[in-house]
């Protein structure tokens, strides 16, 4: 059983959140608040989750071994920063390297270091006309919010946005990510999940899509050529577009021959879409290369590139379904139900993910062996389609 103490200053929202997370966890508990505020809401919070609270002077955590105390006292394995304003003194960092943590409101190193906290933070980047921002988990060092970066997700920033705007839509992203990140960094998981490094390019190529949100801009992969970050990240850019070309050609206004052009455009987008998952497969079918199937082995339904993508479209929806849980002109009744959607889609994402990582454990252990069969698509043929073949005759 890991043990965490959470480090919070403020009312403690994300850390009941985290909290709750790991409330039934058998792996991980949350044995610990530390606090450097005695009224800080984040006390009565942990005191109704059952969870003790201490506070420490700034001059108590500047010495370091006050608090050092305490955290062997409950066997605390790891620290989580929450909402917590204070540098982290070299006593308690040297005691937990590499095992603490912290999440800054914005897409880091834009917006981060001293009195960058809070709405001070969205402030920041709505006067700066940002079209994203985001969250950033990150280890802890000496300085405020240089640690080296463990995961990143973004959200558009609109011209109307108010840093309200922009609060709501960061911290949705808190919620939802960073108790995953911990469980993965704190079971050892992270590095090793391709699920994990799936949804975070993913979710990556989302938000960037999203800043400008047209089918005609130009995608700006930020990956290395070659790499499966790079035919992820292009697999997501290819899948949003498409999405959005679907939404054009349901408009009850559409021109006909305005439909004829984006049914063809969609056409070639699903041969794009296609042909990419049979290179990730190619990804796939180079790494277990050398793996032997067992002699009891077995094929799966559908090859692991087709659950990447099946997971790239979920992580579409969750961003979707998302805008519409927030969108200020819906009824209570609708956003609640869409609340309610977006449980089930994370629930989703959280089992397709294991789903995932399960068949390639499999793969690699050779417990089951994929093939890959190469698309044939008749209708794109003109030796097949009877439709394109008839007319020469």
């Amino acid at each position: 059983m890991k043990k965490v103490a959470i480090f919070a200053s403020g009312s403690g929202t994300n850390a009941e959140n985290i909290a709750r997370y790991f409330s039934e966890n058998q792996q991980i508990e949350v044995s610990l608040l530390v606090s450097n505020h005695l009224g800080a809401g984040v006390h009565g919070r942990m005191s109704r989750l059952g969870i003790p609270s201490i506070t420490f002077s700034k001059q108590a955590f500047v010495e370091g071994r006050p608090v050092l105390e305490k955290l062997k006292e409950h066997a605390v394995d790891w620290i989580v920063l929450a909402g917590f304003m204070n540098l982290i003194p070299a006593d308690i960092l040297n005691a937990y390297p590499g095992r603490i943590v912290n999440i800054h409101p914005a897409l880091l190193p834009k917006y981060g270091g001293k009195g960058m906290y809070g709405m001070h933070v969205h402030e920041a980047v709505v006067a700066a006309g940002e079209k994203e921002s985001g969250i950033t988990v990150h280890y802890v060092n000496e300085r405020y919010d240089e640690g080296q970066v463990i995961f990143q997700a973004s959200c558009s920033v609109l011209p109307t946005d108010t840093p309200e705007d922009v609060a709501v839509k960061v911290h949705a992203l808190e919620y939802e990510h960073y108790p995953r990140v911990i469980a993965s960094l704190l079971t050892g998981e992270y590095a090793d999940s391709f699920s994990r490094l799936c949804v975070s390019v993913f979710e990556r190529a989302t938000g960037d899509y999203h800043v400008t949100d047209n089918v005609d801009a130009s995608v700006r992969n930020p990956f290395e050529a070659g790499t499966i970050e790079s035919q992820l990240y292009l697999k997501n850019w290819i899948d949003a577009v498409q999405w959005h070309l679907e939404d054009l050609i349901r408009d009850p206004q559409i021109k006909p021959e305005n439909v004829v052009a984006l049914k063809r455009r969609i056409d070639r987008s699903n041969q794009e879409r296609t042909d990419l998952v049979e290179q990730i497969d190619g990804y796939f079918l180079e790494t277990y290369k050398e793996t032997s199937a067992g002699p009891d082995a077995t094929i799966n339904t559908e090859s692991p590139a087709w659950a990447v993508d099946r997971l790239s479209i979920l992580v579409l929806k969750i961003h979707h379904m998302r805008q519409e849980v927030h969108r200020p002109d819906s009824s209570d009744a609708h956003r609640a139900a869409c609340q309610w959607k977006l449980s089930v889609l994370l629930e989703q994402k959280q089992d397709l993910s294991a789903a995932l990582d399960q068949l390639l454990e499999d793969i690699g252990k050779g417990r089951k062996y994929m093939k890959v069969y190469r698309q044939m698509k008749m209708y794109n043929d003109p030796s097949l389609n009877p439709v394109l073949y008839g007319h020469k005759k």
